[in-house]
């Protein structure tokens, strides 16, 4: 039994993987996209603060008081998503295009 339970913990866990270019726009206002959203941009963020706090030159960095909503990261994917090579962007998953976005939009000198 508990190796049934496990298989479909990790076959949940691989369904949300990573969220398509494709499903961002037809699904972009769905409560899911959302939330995966959240967790993505909380995530990013997390990992961009533990490097800086370990000394690790982080990923980007926000200017001083800059507080970016939802709206603003759906923004930034969306300037991602038009500026990425037409050919591979079903290939690419939002997740790579709102890092990428945030590292050449929020330099910190060191990228």
């Amino acid at each position: 039994m508990k190796k049934i339970l496990l298989a479909l913990a990790l076959i949940s866990c691989n369904a949300f993987a990573d969220l398509s270019v494709k499903d961002f726009h037809n699904k972009g206002q769905s409560e899911s996209t959302k939330t995966y959203l959240k967790g993505l941009v909380d995530g990013l963020n997390v990992a961009n603060a533990t490097m800086a706090s370990e000394e690790t030159p982080p990923l980007f960095c926000y200017p001083p008081f800059l507080k970016l909503s939802m709206h603003d990261y759906k923004k930034i994917i969306d300037l991602g998503i038009r500026e990425a090579d037409v050919k591979s962007i079903s290939r690419v998953n939002v997740d790579s295009i709102l890092l990428n976005k945030l590292i050449e939009l929020y330099p910190c000198g060191y990228n």
